[in-house]
């Protein structure tokens, strides 16, 4: 018994000092998608205030494939010392669901801190006849299957968003993935397609007149749109967008998390970047680790449900 309470205490003492002394070496985050891409902008956007806050070398590695599971898996399965740690979107909670014969577990990883919520609208080709939502569901529930939305994918945050919106609103519609928002935005532009969920970053496009804005998924109206109501306004009760976020490995020390919490959130609550990301689209709110992992949690029911109701299938 005295030799289990020694190796307990011991454990205790290990975990205190490594805690104590976070970060001892270079901190890795893992973006399990292309550098270029918008999660890999905002990693390298708070790299450098990291590294003056810790003393250490910090570095963006980007492992891309699989849908964002390589990274994921990469590590889930690392060291949980917080040297390495993964910064990624919506890909990594809804393949929970959609790949579940895939060797990763979500619970293998612990959410440690929310970047934000990018806000989604959707979005219709020039030429569609109808500009208000509550007419565009009116007209799917009366054609089921033949709204024709299109996605960046099978289980992105497009194709779920727009999952989600047919299910609280009760229609039905024809999906049409595509690899990657540009493609698939271009053919709503074209009109081979009617719409798409997209993000707020196709402002450009509506101010051109290449694109409709109809109604956004968010709590307010965004200042870059005030003409474009939310669709809690038009009585659907809709709200959805990617979420950005920072995981480390599940047996991580606490303390470690606490310290990479508090990291992130000075590196990312200054006036200059807030004001970049919510020119974006990005919901900036401050949000608890615990108040993060509830929304994760979150996800994944709403994720299941629409499995449930047949509205996703796993791959």
């Amino acid at each position: 018994m005295k030799k289990i309470v020694a190796a307990l205490a011991a454990c205790l003492v290990a975990s205190a000092v490594q805690a104590e002394d976070y970060p001892a070496e270079t901190v890795t985050i893992v973006v399990p998608y292309s550098a270029g891409g918008v999660t890999d902008s905002y990693a390298r956007m708070i790299q450098p205030a990291l590294q003056e806050r810790w003393g250490q070398t910090v570095i963006v590695e980007n492992k891309p494939g699989s849908g964002s599971m390589v990274g994921a898996m990469d590590v889930a399965r690392a060291d949980p010392d917080g040297t390495r740690i993964l910064m990624t979107a919506y890909g990594v909670i809804s393949n929970e669901v959609l790949m579940p014969d895939i060797p990763f577990d979500l619970a293998d990883l612990s959410p440690v801190y929310m970047l934000g919520r990018g806000s989604n609208m959707l979005i219709m080709r020039p030429d569609y006849p109808m500009d208000d939502i509550t007419d565009i569901v009116a007209w799917a529930k009366e054609h089921p299957g033949e709204l024709k939305l299109a996605s960046s994918g099978v289980g992105a945050s497009p194709h779920i968003a727009a999952e989600l919106l047919a299910n609280v609103a009760g229609f039905d519609f024809l999906h049409i993935p595509y690899q990657g928002s540009a493609p698939s935005r271009l053919d709503v532009i074209a009109g081979r397609v009617d719409g798409m969920m997209d993000g707020i970053s196709s402002v450009a496009y509506v101010e051109s007149g290449d694109i409709k804005a109809i109604a956004l998924a968010a709590e307010e109206r965004h200042p870059s749109l005030p003409d474009v109501p939310t669709f809690k306004e038009k009585g659907i009760d809709f709200v959805f967008g990617t979420i950005f976020g920072f995981y480390v490995p599940k047996d991580t020390p606490q303390e470690v998390q606490d310290e990479i919490f508090a990291a992130l959130d000075a590196a990312l609550h200054v006036p200059e970047t807030e004001a970049l990301l919510n020119k974006q689209g990005m919901d900036t709110t401050r949000r608890t680790q615990a108040e993060f992992q509830e929304i994760v949690a979150k996800e994944l029911d709403q994720l299941k449900e629409l499995v449930a109701k047949g509205r996703l299938t796993p791959q």
